[in-house]
């Protein structure tokens, strides 16, 4: 099994796993960034880049899910901050 072996699959075991919070953020950032290209976006891309901010410390970046078998779980705070050093 390669890759990062931290946060693991409870139902199949895979070490595949993706956060949909990482995705979210990511896309709440670009498109604050772009809205902020224009003088009449800047309100609008303050607002979404604040929302990423949100997103980052939500609860929502405890949940993962499996890219084998589409499980959706959750992890504990600590096994998050153990996978964010690993794969960083």
């Amino acid at each position: 099994m390669k890759g990062q072996t931290i946060v693991t699959c409870s139902q199949c075991g895979g070490n595949k796993v993706k956060s949909s919070a990482i995705g979210l953020f990511q896309f709440c950032m670009s498109v604050g960034i772009l809205f902020c290209i224009t003088i009449i976006g800047i309100p609008f891309g303050i607002v979404f880049i604040i929302s990423a901010f949100i997103v980052r410390k939500s609860k929502a970046r405890l949940k993962f899910r499996c890219i084998e078998c589409k499980h959706d779980f959750k992890i504990t705070e600590p096994t998050y901050n153990d996978y964010i050093k690993a794969i960083s």
